[in-house]
């Protein structure tokens, strides 16, 4: 475990080691569960964090990352090859993420592994071979061994054995891993912000192994089957249909609520056009288009290339989030077109969604949020299905964005700056769908749960 595989943020930082009840002294402990597959649940996460230290400073504040339970070759080895899967293969990752719960549950009981499955580990196992040596062996070993058993190497009653005891044991050394971490710090409090900590966290909660109220925080705009997990005890949804989604599954609805997404503080008075166009130098008279490729910059280039060329006067303010390489790549574009302003990482999204007149992008749930928070509609310019095609519908029923085919994108943009009417409209009810005090809700939440109450919420913003 390195000091980057965990963060304490309370006034009295403890940093360096696992943090314990004596590294936090008398202040109240807030344990986050999150995952860095992706950077919306940990956006989510830090967002809490952020709402939690503004409301009470003396508070702890522990973020454990779910691929930090594991050998680090491991999880670099899952992680990259699950990159590949959703950017060469959505089709396949789509079936995948659709396998639910009780498919999960007859693996680990020896049962069939589907071919979409067969085919996602042969893509895995390409990578899988530099895991021979170094690190944790006992993990890495497991990792190989698991493989070749859910592809199908040992078949019949000795196969559907070994698949069943490797998944449980795998499963057994997460469990007992993040309930160390639970024991190190006893927390009064767990917050999840990613459906496979909640996983883990159920049976330990269900044999008192956990006692601490658990609440579970969902980053996109519907509800995978292994969310509805016993051990949660309040939900924190996105949208009223989320809610529904969850009382058909049987989960009570004083366990529900629906607060949004939690977002960083900048959203929560964002700044009105004029401001953020004067901030960003931006001529406020020209329409102006946000890309976006999500935190790792997918699909981004194509997209600009596609945009910047096409003869629209506009304004365009491109953002690469974590891909350097993407940004370099992008600067000989910048150079020819001299509206055209890249930006890396960014901690001021809330300023270039409220100069830009719509956002066009990859449809992550954090992505969704932000905009309707800035009151900006959504063209999301692919899909990776599974979460995001949650999404995707959430944005089309409201009439606030719709998926575009790379074909129509260039005309459906022009079309809509220039129907201003049109533009105006979906500009306003994305404004309405927004939830610029989601944070400071689901703090509330777990305050309540906690046994502790927090100060009024400030006025909410108006539209501009």
């Amino acid at each position: 475990m390195t000091q980057a595989d965990v963060s304490v943020r309370p006034t009295r930082r403890t940093a360096g080691h696992l943090p314990g009840i004596a590294g936090v002294g008398d202040a109240r402990r807030v344990l986050l569960l999150t995952s860095g597959l992706g950077s919306g649940h940990v956006r989510a996460a830090k967002a809490i964090e952020e709402a939690w230290c503004a409301a009470d400073p003396q508070t702890a504040v522990y973020t454990l990352d779910f691929w930090a339970l594991m050998d680090r070759g491991v999880a670099d080895v899952i992680q990259q090859s699950y990159l590949r899967l959703v950017s060469v293969h959505p089709d396949l990752y789509d079936r995948v993420y659709r396998l639910d719960q009780r498919l999960w549950r007859a693996l680990l009981a020896g049962g069939a592994v589907p071919a979409s499955l067969r085919r996602v580990l042969r893509l895995f196992s390409r990578d899988a071979s530099r895991l021979r040596h170094g690190g944790n062996r006992t993990d890495r070993w497991l990792f190989l061994a698991l493989l070749g058993a859910l592809r199908g190497r040992a078949r019949g009653w000795p196969g559907s054995v070994l698949q069943s005891g490797l998944l449980g044991s795998a499963y057994r050394r997460l469990a007992r891993r993040i309930g160390t971490h639970i024991r190190a710090f006893d927390p009064e409090v767990i917050v999840v912000t990613e459906m496979w900590p909640a996983v883990l966290l159920s049976p330990l909660k269900a044999r008192g192994a956990v006692v601490a109220p658990v609440v579970g925080v969902l980053t996109d705009y519907g509800v995978h089957d292994l969310w509805v997990q016993p051990g949660i005890d309040h939900y924190c949804v996105a949208s009223p249909d989320m809610q529904k989604d969850l009382l058909a599954a049987g989960v009570e609805e004083a366990r529900i609520s629906v607060t949004g997404i939690p977002l960083m503080p900048g959203f929560r008075h964002p700044p009105s056009r004029e401001e953020a166009r004067r901030a960003l130098g931006l001529d406020p008279a020209r329409a102006a288009v946000l890309l976006l490729g999500g935190g790792l910059g997918l699909g981004l280039e194509r997209v600009a290339q596609q945009l910047v060329t096409s003869g629209m006067d506009a304004h365009w303010l491109v953002v690469a989030g974590r891909n350097q390489a993407a940004l370099e790549r992008l600067g000989a574009l910048a150079t020819a077109f001299s509206r055209l302003q890249l930006y890396g990482w960014t901690e001021h999204m809330e300023r270039l969604m409220r100069a830009a007149d719509v956002v066009v992008g990859k449809p992550g749930g954090l992505t969704v949020a932000e905009a309707m928070a800035c009151g900006r509609p959504l063209l999301a310019t692919h899909c990776l299905r599974g979460q995001e095609g949650f999404n995707v519908r959430f944005l089309e029923a409201h009439g606030v964005g719709r998926l575009v085919p790379g074909q129509d994108l260039a005309a459906t943009v022009a079309a809509l700056l220039a129907d201003r009417r049109q533009l105006a409209s979906m500009q306003a009810r994305a404004w309405d769908l927004g939830q610029r005090d989601s944070a400071q809700r689901v703090v509330e939440i777990v305050l309540a749960l906690a046994g502790a109450r927090l100060p009024a919420r400030g006025e909410a913003v108006t539209a501009s």
